[in-house]
């Protein structure tokens, strides 16, 4: 630097020789490219780099799977295609596949949504809710007619009405069965008033076709009477089915017809 006695004689050629002295310490900031930013080098003072504009800044969108639009400068803008997926209100998006899905319209009223692997692709559709009561009970009786036995033949108790049948589980027309849909712990109970000149009454609960209880068993002579019972079964909802039979020893057995003289009911009491 020049001092205050050669300020002017020496001015010229230390100024040089400062602007060199700055160069040399400040070299890392000559040059350069167009488009290029400065980043440091390292931790030592005035160590600086030029380098590609590309360090910690996004360069360019690339849509991807479900998305469309991109760019690689200016604003960009992109457009997630779930949003034309879907055409109305309720409409769903279903997976049909590794990375693919499609629009499953709404349902109906009252419809809800089923896993169905045979529908494709979606494996899902749009159902009827299952219908009736998932807690079944019934009421079924003889009404139209006295029913009459043969002696000593066990015979299935024909009960041709119901008074209630909440789930569509008894069949009155055909083979007088409960048959419960809904897997669980039943309650059956069965009542007959029956009459002939009897040495022996039985009433006996049926499942799958063979005995499961007996609710009346009497020897001796018994005329007229009304018997009942009560038992607590289990049914697996889809193929066991409960029957009341009735046997009877003796002369002209009978079961007096009507809701007051007999009935064979059940109700769901839990899974």
């Amino acid at each position: 630097m020049p001092t205050a006695t050669d300020l002017v004689t020496d001015l010229p050629a230390d100024f040089e020789v400062f602007g060199q002295a700055v160069a040399t310490s400040m070299a890392d900031l000559l040059g350069g490219t167009t488009g290029q930013i400065l980043a440091k080098n390292s931790n030592t003072d005035m160590d600086f780099v030029w380098v590609a504009n590309d360090q910690g800044d996004i360069t360019a969108v690339t849509a991807g799977t479900g998305i469309s639009g991109g760019g690689t400068s200016g604003a960009v803008t992109i457009t997630n295609d779930m949003a034309t997926t879907i055409t109305a209100s309720g409409d769903i998006v279903v997976g049909t596949g590794s990375g693919t899905y499609d629009n499953l319209p709404i349902g109906t009223t009252g419809q809800v949504l089923t896993a169905d692997t045979t529908v494709s692709p979606y494996k899902v559709k749009w159902a009827a809710a299952a219908s009736g009561n998932t807690n079944p009970a019934f009421t079924a009786y003889r009404a139209t007619s006295n029913q009459t036995f043969t002696s000593a033949v066990n015979t299935k108790i024909a009960y041709n009405a119901e008074d209630f049948d909440t789930n569509n589980n008894f069949d009155s027309t055909t083979n007088y069965r409960f048959t419960p849909t809904t897997a669980g712990y039943y309650l059956i109970s069965a009542s007959m008033t029956y009459g002939g000149t009897l040495t022996r009454v039985q009433l006996k609960l049926f499942k799958n076709g063979s005995i499961l209880n007996r609710f009346i068993d009497t020897n001796g002579a018994d005329n007229t009477g009304i018997y009942n019972g009560t038992s607590l079964v289990y049914a697996n909802g889809t193929t066991d089915y409960f029957e009341m039979y009735g046997e009877f020893t003796g002369t002209s057995p009978v079961i007096f017809a009507g809701l007051e003289y007999n009935y064979f009911n059940g109700v769901w009491v839990r899974s």
